[in-house]
Parts: C-alpha cells; structure tokens; sequence
C-alpha cells in the first residue's frame, strides 16, 4: 500500500493529527543548539545564538544531543547527560527550583556534580566539566 492510500484509508481527521504530530516534534528538534565535536569537547555551546539565549539567565538550560547544560542559580555552567542511571531513559533536566537535575521519567533527583539524591537516583549521573572562551562555552569530559 502506499503512503497516499494508507492516509486516505485513514480518513481526514486522523491524517491531520498524524502530520500535526510530526510537524510538532521536527519544530522542537533542537539538535543545533549542542554542537557534537570530536578531539577533547564532547560538545561546545554557541551563547551567541538566540536559540541558547536560555542560558544567559541564572536558572536557564537547554537540551540537546543527549546533554543537558544550565546556568546554574549562582550563574555557573553545568553540564550532564541526559541519559538517567535508573533504567537508561534520557529524561534529565535541569531543576531552578532545587538547584540540581531531576530526571521526569520516575523521578530520579541529582545534585549538580551527579550524586543520587533518592533511591532512583542512587547510582548518579555523569556530569561533564565546562569552560567558557569568549562566547563558545566547551564541554568536555
């Protein structure tokens, strides 16, 4: 079968809510806001970009390619993977209110250098050292 007579198998309606769902993750795709690097960075961060201009504020954080970085609430970088220890799910993110990373699949809670804070987050996450040079903020292992 193809495509164009599975949609309109489909019907109006359900073609609609499948393309809408696909036009909304592809607008969230912020794959280029994290820039993969080889040699010593693992990524580096543009801070010049309007798209990262989350992290120009104490609290804010964006994520992409697996990592998450922040700017913490004392206006410190910080950076972690997104892949959370308690059943490998990448669901970590970085929390204002608590000042620490918090994965929203079960719950897992972390403090800023990666220890468990409860018992879903007991085995840690990885954190990444940051290095800020001019407006490309580095992340490295």
């Amino acid at each position: 079968m193809e495509r164009r007579e599975f949609l309109e198998t489909l019907g109006l309606g359900a073609a609609f809510v499948l393309t809408a769902t696909c036009l909304h993750s592809c607008a969230n795709n912020n794959s280029n806001l994290i820039t993969p690097t080889t040699g010593s960075d693992l990524a580096t961060v543009d801070l010049s970009l309007s798209a990262n201009a989350a992290l120009k504020t104490n609290g804010g954080y964006i994520v992409s390619n697996g990592i998450v970085v922040a700017r913490d609430t004392s206006g410190n970088y910080v950076a972690a993977t997104q892949t959370c220890s308690h059943e490998g799910l990448q669901g970590i993110y970085y929390d204002e209110s608590s000042n620490s990373f918090w994965c929203n699949v079960h719950g897992a809670h972390y403090t800023l250098a990666g220890v468990g804070l409860n018992g879903n987050g007991a085995k840690g996450i990885t954190v990444y050292k940051t290095s800020l040079v001019g407006t490309i903020l580095h992340v490295t292992a």
